[in-house]
């Protein structure tokens, strides 16, 4: 999937991390490293911890997000082992979009990792993509309000010249 990389441990704790971007793993260590550096760049302070049951947490810096989510299977010594998801939300962010990413992501997890994230987690993705959506919506509403406003308010000071000078004139 296009703008979508994703980093999960290997379960043995012996095999090298794996690392896909955009559809393709990557082997070449200088290109990880970009990609690790990449996600590392999203500030830690904006952190958002989506619900307790779900067990994912959200960095996110517009128009970057990295989800950090919880699969049901542990590594080798019982240990947690995240899945980091590292994506760009794109200019056009629509409910298809978030519909495309979440199935994405879904059938990655299960299908090329061979893990499983639980409904919870994919929920919370889900709902978070959608929050975000609300609120460039809004956004986008106000600066069309905004914008509208400005220009009425363009018209009367144009209005306004017109008379004042009629008015001027006459005295």
């Amino acid at each position: 999937m296009k703008n979508l990389s994703f980093w999960a441990q290997s379960l043995d704790n012996q095999s090298p991390d794996i690392i896909f971007k955009n559809g393709e793993e990557l082997s070449d260590d200088k290109l990880r490293q970009e990609l690790v550096s990449e996600v590392y760049e999203i500030p830690k302070n904006n952190i958002e911890v989506l619900s307790a049951d779900s067990a994912v947490t959200v960095r996110y810096s517009y128009p970057k997000f990295v989800i950090e989510a919880i699969p049901t299977e542990k590594d080798q010594v019982n240990r947690l082992a995240p899945i980091v998801i590292y994506g760009i939300l794109p200019d056009n962010l629509s409910e298809i979009w978030i519909k495309e990413v979440c199935t994405g992501i879904e059938d990655f997890v299960s299908n090329r990792l061979k893990r499983t994230l639980d409904n919870s987690a994919l929920v919370a993705i889900h709902d978070w993509l959608s929050e975000i959506l609300e609120k460039k919506k809004k956004v986008k509403l106000q600066y069309n309000s905004l914008s509208l406003i400005v220009r009425y308010f363009l018209r009367l000071v144009s209005w306004l010249r017109i008379i004042l000078g009629k008015l001027f004139r006459i005295f």
